[in-house]
């Protein structure tokens, strides 16, 4: 397989910022709503703006900010909800954090504080992405052996095995969400 092909795929686990850069932030009293943008834009995948940050405020995933600063435990659950969007709907989220944390309006029914919970999952993610480098090299080398009594051009086997590569990316990342998915719907969040 083209070494070229592989770093771009590198190059996007060692692009992302680690998750923990934001938990400085989380010591801070207040932020204004660029300010959180800006935090949630270094350390996820996701595209994020002030609209979508005030539409979960509007649709009462984050409370209102108090004269116009958000909280640490705002700021912990819109990383949150901005990591998770992607893969899962606006009211799954609501259900996952609610799960642990019931109203996520209301910080007294708290099972742990969301900055916690944010750098408990900030400590994990990024420790996995190390287990993504090393998952990555044995995919390469699955590849490799798959193709190995193939006969075609090189320049077609890299095309083929960076295909491959791709494919089998998009199919963890499905059986994760859909694994995660099902295990979400199985928690009962009245508890």
């Amino acid at each position: 397989m083209n070494s070229k092909h592989i770093q771009a795929i590198r190059d996007v686990l060692n692009d992302l910022e680690p998750k923990q850069k934001a938990l400085p932030y989380l010591e801070l009293d207040s932020m204004m709503l660029a300010q959180v943008v800006e935090v949630a834009k270094r350390v996820s995948q996701n595209d994020i703006n002030p609209t979508h940050v005030q539409n979960w405020v509007r649709r009462k995933y984050v409370p209102n900010p108090q004269k116009k600063k958000y909280n640490r435990e705002q700021v912990a659950n819109i990383l949150l909800i901005n990591d998770l969007r992607d893969i899962l709907s606006l009211e799954e989220v609501s259900n996952l954090l609610g799960y642990v944390n019931e109203s996520l309006l209301d910080t007294s029914d708290d099972r742990i504080n969301p900055t916690k919970l944010y750098r408990y999952y900030s400590e994990i993610f990024d420790r996995s992405q190390m287990d993504w480098q090393i998952s990555l090299q044995g995919l390469e080398k699955e590849v490799e052996e798959t193709l190995n009594g193939e006969k075609m051009e090189e320049e077609d086997r890299e095309k083929v095995a960076t295909t491959l590569v791709i494919l089998n990316l998009l199919a963890r990342a499905n059986l994760y969400k859909q694994i995660a998915k099902r295990w979400l719907n199985t928690l009962d969040t009245k508890d």
